[in-house]
């Protein structure tokens, strides 16, 4: 009997050790007992080394069996991504990992972890999230879309030259002072050319820097002297900027109206600016253009914009969710739709600028206004009836304007990358103080 009482203590004292071995893990994860392979995915097909990636892309891991989401941890420079940010799949063999927190000035390193018996580490992935620009939902612009060749289009903005043409159905719209306190426009396309753009005015020192952040070729109708050696890489610290101006073009890709007086009858039109494309091609531009989508609510409610130093304003309309300029006090039309012109997202970028040196008009002596457009700064970005105070970004402040090949960007109030709006975007270069 006292040999039965001491087995039955001791079989009740292991129970109890075991029962409370048990209690104590069941709260830790257990590793998977199965080797799992593991593969990062882009927009759904493998991926290894290096990724280039956009707001849009879908960057994942697809795993050969299931796991649970805590045996699993996503490195991005050695830190742990928050479970937040890793959307699993129901099956457990998939996830997806969100970008929201990549900007454009780095690369990362995404490496994975987890508690298998054999995990087959897809190796570090090196991530860069690429420069996206807007566009018009008039281009044509498409999924997959490749900027190839984009058409940057000089047109003036002096009385006699409105109504302008073609800059409704651009892409992107810069404005800045040419001289005089009157402004001027490079328009952007980066695939459809409306029928009739202009008139079409020279150059300035803005040019060099959007020519080579947008890898397209500038059409002008020339150039002052002082401006003349900057695009045309005649000054060791300068490069050529791809153009056609219209003094030295010998392909038919401008031609003069007898509607208006010189020299604000020149035009240029989408069949003669398109063949530019083949003729001199470009290579392609590093950075992504969006195709049309939803929009993206971000900033607060905020009164439209306006900018004394171009002597716009603007008027938001809530149906059509478009800002509509006017120009010195009267509504800016477009001459190809006879209507006001309607802009989805205004941006007013803050840049330091300077006196470039010489004379930009010989007729009254105006310099030449050099837009240091390169680093980073203030700006206030309006869609949709909304504002945000954010930080544009172009390059690093003090590189020459040939080693810039992305373009502007935008980031929040906290940092956050900016996904501008679908549609016609014209953005105001206002000197700091200028």
């Amino acid at each position: 009997m006292e040999l039965r009482r001491i087995v039955a203590v001791g079989v009740g004292v292991l129970l109890v050790v075991a029962c409370s071995r048990a209690g104590g893990t069941a709260h830790r994860p257990r590793p998977n007992p199965t080797p799992v392979d593991a593969q990062f995915v882009l927009d759904g097909q493998p991926v290894k080394g290096q990724a280039l990636v956009t707001p849009r892309t879908h960057l994942g891991l697809i795993l050969a069996n299931p796991m649970r989401p805590d045996w699993l941890t996503v490195f991005v420079d050695g830190q742990p991504l928050p479970p937040a940010a890793l959307a699993w799949a129901a099956q457990g063999t998939s996830l997806e990992i969100s970008l929201a927190s990549l900007t454009p000035d780095r690369t990362v390193t995404l490496d994975v972890a987890a508690a298998a018996a054999h995990f087959h580490d897809p190796g570090p992935l090196q991530v860069r999230m690429l420069v996206t620009v807007p566009s018009n939902t008039s281009t044509g612009v498409g999924p997959g879309f490749k900027p190839k060749t984009p058409i940057a289009i000089v047109v003036e903005n002096s009385g006699p030259a409105r109504p302008q043409a073609g800059l409704q159905d651009a892409d992107v719209v810069y404005e800045y002072i040419s001289e005089y306190s009157i402004s001027r426009m490079t328009a952007i396309y980066f695939n459809r050319i409306p029928g009739l753009v202009g008139p079409v005015r020279s150059c300035r020192m803005i040019n060099p820097y959007l020519g080579y952040a947008y890898v397209g070729m500038t059409m002008c109708s020339g150039v002052s002297n002082g401006t003349s050696p900057w695009m045309f890489g005649a000054f060791p610290e300068s490069r050529l900027v791809p153009n056609v101006m219209e003094a030295y073009d010998h392909g038919g890709h401008y031609f003069r109206v007898g509607s208006r007086p010189a020299p604000h009858n020149e035009y240029t039109s989408g069949d003669r600016a398109g063949r530019l494309r083949s003729e001199w091609a470009q290579p392609d531009g590093n950075y992504a253009v969006d195709p049309p989508h939803d929009d993206a609510s971000a900033g607060q409610p905020g009164e439209p914009p306006s900018v004394p130093l171009h002597g716009v304003a603007y008027r938001y309309d809530p149906p059509s969710r478009l800002y509509f300029r006017s120009d010195q006090g009267q509504p800016f039309t477009d001459q190809n739709t006879g209507q006001q012109l309607g802009v989805k997202t205004v941006a007013i970028v803050h840049v330091p600028f300077h006196d470039a040196g010489w004379v930009e008009d010989d007729n009254g002596g105006a310099h030449s206004v050099w837009y240091d457009m390169l680093g980073s700064g203030p700006a206030e970005v309006y869609s949709d009836g909304q504002v945000v105070h954010a930080t544009w970004h172009m390059g690093s402040a003090g590189q020459a304007y040939y080693d810039n090949h992305t373009p502007v960007w935008f980031t929040d109030e906290v940092g956050k990358l900016m996904v501008l709006n679908s549609g016609l975007t014209w953005i105001h270069v206002a000197g700091n103080g200028q």
